[in-house]
């Protein structure tokens, strides 16, 4: 049995020719014994049996379907339970890579595959065996494990239209800036450091509270490496932020402030916020808010004569909360310049707070205001009215800056004197800028005492049109009682 299976794998293995050449010695005299019959009886069912082999494995490869492409096979085989199957097999000539296998119910369905969507998966321009044809035995440095991730690459290449030198030069730009990397809240120091040199504290203050605002936001991986902040980072911040649209916008400029530090410092290829937009609000602006005479005369009377606000039953956990009691008294006068310059001489808030009794020259009548505290950082003169003149004169001090001790805390139960439920933005500022146009008539000299540019800004936001001549004078004369005029309250 031993020498029948030789014979048969041997018989497998060899050729025709050398069958033949075994089977033609049987006259020979020495082979006419036992052993020798059955050997050559054993070459000559091997030889039946390796033909039938070969006939069938060639059939079921090449026969079942015609005029297939080059690194593909099929194969006819049958399941454990009897199953008749036919198996595609894309070898790596086709693919490129890995080599892929599909089985189908009948020859017709493999065929439809195999001309149809395994045509999908053929090695593309750029893969790995044109690669090897074109770069010679420098492809072939490389090995079995980065051969099929390079061929997995192209194909995710292919897809969005890239080639693999675009998307390595990519990858270098963003993953390895020239700079090195750096997180979110690195960047952000580094940022306000820079910019401590040449800009105000308070604006630093309001970068930082943005900046900061957005490192929190972001999930813990991308805060590690601010180059891997991108544009959908930035709108979906913005979108969860739920701004007007000029409060994001206000987001989006700042936010573009630091990331253009990071590319200007090389931690960054391309600054993220480029490009973006903010939809612009169909929202009519309504009127701008402005002291009516009634309002102002009060406003004044109270920082005039002091006053005490008093938290209602409702509020008294709130005040406790905020202020450790439930009153606050505010002394007469305490409030009064700082109240005035906004009132009389449209000095914007942050300016005002700023102010110090040495800018105001009441010799030449008019409020110096040098370009390290004002918001565009040039220098303004702002000429002073007869009652701004008189409020700051009664008010006067030889030094120290205007604004009183607890200023915030100060505003804000004028406001609940005066029954307001906050203090309404910029009122002082646009009540300035509207009585002193309706005075002047002159738009542009309006616009140069308030810091602005031109008169684009002041009809846009600060200008609420005032009708009564009445009234128009009667606010240039609000004066001190100490002035000769007392300043009615009217209840």
């Amino acid at each position: 049995m031993a020498i029948l299976l030789q014979c048969v794998f041997w018989s497998i293995s060899a050729t025709s020719r050398e069958r033949k050449w075994w089977l033609g010695r049987e006259s020979n005299p020495r082979h006419e014994d036992f052993q020798s019959a059955v050997f050559t009886w054993a070459l000559d069912i091997g030889g039946q049996l390796a033909d039938t082999f070969r006939y069938k494995t060639m059939a079921r490869k090449k026969n079942l379907i015609a005029d297939l492409p080059s690194g593909i096979g099929i194969t006819k085989s049958r399941s454990g339970r009897g199953r008749m199957f036919f198996r595609v097999r894309l070898g790596s000539r086709f693919t490129g890579g890995p080599i892929l296998k599909k089985d189908f119910n009948s020859v017709e369905d493999a065929r439809k595959w195999i001309f149809g969507d395994a045509q999908k998966e053929r090695a593309t321009p750029g893969a790995i065996i044109d690669l090897k044809e074109k770069a010679g035995m420098v492809a072939f440095e490389l090995s079995a494990t980065q051969l099929h991730e390079s061929a997995g690459a192209l194909k995710e290449l292919e897809k969005v239209g890239m080639s693999l030198a675009e998307a390595i030069q990519f990858a270098i730009r963003h993953a390895k800036p020239p700079a090195g990397t750096l997180s979110v809240a690195q960047a952000i120091e580094g940022a306000l450091e820079d910019k401590s040199r040449s800009k105000r504290p308070t604006y630093l203050a309001d970068l930082g509270k943005r900046w900061r605002r957005f490192e929190r936001w972001l999930p813990p991986e991308k805060g590690k490496a601010i180059n891997g902040v991108t544009s959908l980072d930035v709108r979906r911040f913005l979108n969860e932020c739920k701004l007007k649209p000029v409060g994001e916008r206000n987001m989006l400029r700042n936010l573009s402030v630091l990331f253009s530090w990071a590319v200007n410092q090389h931690h960054m290829a391309e600054n993220p916020c480029l490009g973006m937009t903010v939809e612009e609000s169909t929202v009519k602006k309504s009127a701008v808010r402005i002291l009516t005479i009634e309002e102002a005369r009060k406003l004044l009377h109270l920082v005039a004569k002091g006053f005490k606000a008093e938290a209602r039953v409702e509020e008294k956990g709130v005040w406790r909360e905020k202020f450790g009691a439930v009153s606050l008294a505010v002394s007469p006068m305490d409030m009064a310049p700082i109240i005035a310059v906004g009132c009389f001489g449209g000095i914007r808030p942050e300016e005002s707070a700023r102010l110090k009794w040495s800018m105001i020259d009441f010799k030449r009548k008019h409020i110096d205001l040098p370009a390290e505290i004002t918001k565009d950082g040039d220098r303004r003169i702002v000429e002073m009215s007869d009652n701004l003149f008189e409020w700051l004169l009664i008010c006067r001090k030889e030094s120290g800056p205007l604004l009183p001790v607890n200023f915030r805390r100060k505003r804000w139960a004028l406001s609940k004197a005066m029954g307001w439920d906050g203090w309404p933005d910029d009122i002082l500022r646009h009540s300035y800028g509207s009585y002193h146009l309706a005075k002047h008539r002159n738009a542009a000299m309006t616009a140069e005492q308030m810091g602005h540019k031109n008169a684009r800004m002041l009809y846009a936001h600060y200008r609420e049109v005032v009708k009564e001549a009445e009234d128009i004078e009667s606010y240039w004369k609000l004066l001190p009682a100490s002035a000769g005029e007392i300043v009615k309250f009217a209840a």
